[in-house]
């Protein structure tokens, strides 16, 4: 019987602990990923999962306070989504909820992007301009919209006060809160003043990071800096701005804190948008499936909403 030599068999022998070293070692990273990334997996699936399937399977029953406390619940298939598009009330705050959500993100999105505008220029009193900036975003929604409240007083509140002293005296002793537009008004004024900070600092990190070299090719060609914005800022953004018209289209038709504390003396709730009225069904009148039915339908309208950014995104870095 032949014998291989000595340096065939020495390769031969370290072929297999090689192989069998590389599949465990690839096997040893992949499973560290996942034990890494298992709890926070779960508790995820716990905290979002399970709500949203009991919220959908709510949507089909007719549950009230001691049913969901004992388990029970009368199941009625769509009956709760036909009372949803049929009753005028909760019609109403499904179209408040995309009207005011859409001027809301509009309005987030242009007045955020200004003042990144403003604080990516270098000028004196640059940083507390930041600072003051950062305030809004900082405040608790309840407080701040609280302070608001006053603000917009008919009676002693600072608004109408300011509006009056810089010649609007329509504005004298003017009750925003008793009709839908001016309360309205006054709610996209808190919301966009709390909410564009976000967008602004995260449009200022995105103009950190575009090529200097471009712009100042451009500057030297000869484009103002209305062209610079509009063929070249923009363009350069376009990723930024658009997951961050998702992140506040998810924020703005979902808004419950500052309607709910500032429209709360509105005649027949004619502000309620689709969150403040799905609150109300649930844990004032406790109807838990007409709730959760207005709440899934809210889902779907984001669901469709973010699909269709998503895709135009696509569409634009395909081009």
């Amino acid at each position: 019987m032949s014998s291989l030599p000595a340096e065939a068999v020495a390769a031969r022998g370290s072929r297999v602990p090689r192989r069998v070293s590389g599949l465990a070692g690839s096997f040893s990273r992949h499973g560290l990923a996942i034990a890494l990334v298992a709890p926070s997996a779960i508790l995820v699936g716990a905290l979002v999962a399970y709500p949203l399937v009991r919220t959908v399977w709510l949507s089909f029953t007719d549950t009230g306070l001691i049913d969901l406390v004992q388990g029970g619940g009368e199941w009625v298939g769509l009956e709760n989504y036909r009372e949803v598009f049929a009753d005028d009330a909760l019609r109403r705050a499904l179209i408040n909820t995309v009207v005011f959500g859409t001027v809301a993100v509009v309005v987030t999105m242009v007045f955020g992007t200004a003042v990144a505008l403003l604080l990516n220029q270098r000028f004196r009193g640059r940083a507390l301009l930041t600072v003051l900036v950062v305030l809004p975003w900082a405040m608790p929604a309840i407080a701040a919209s609280s302070v608001w409240r006053w603000m917009f007083n008919d009676q002693y509140g600072l608004v109408n006060w300011a509006l009056v002293r810089i010649g609007f005296d329509q504005f004298h002793e003017y009750s925003w809160f008793t009709d839908r537009l001016p309360a309205f008004a006054a709610i996209l004024v808190v919301v966009v003043w709390q909410s564009y900070p976000f967008i602004a600092f995260a449009v200022l990190a995105g103009l950190q990071t575009l090529p200097k070299d471009v712009l100042d090719a451009a500057k030297v060609d000869g484009a103002t800096a209305w062209q610079r914005l509009r063929f070249i800022t923009l363009p350069l953004l376009r990723p930024i701005l658009a997951v961050l018209a998702v992140i506040s289209t998810i924020w703005n038709f979902k808004i419950f804190d500052q309607v709910y504390v500032l429209a709360a003396g509105v005649p027949e709730r004619a502000t309620d948008t689709a969150a403040v009225a799905a609150y109300r069904l649930a844990f004032a009148s406790s109807e838990f499936g007409l709730g959760s039915a207005l709440a899934v339908v809210l889902f779907l309208i984001l669901l469709a909403v973010t699909l269709v950014y998503l895709r135009m995104l696509r569409g634009q870095e395909a081009t």
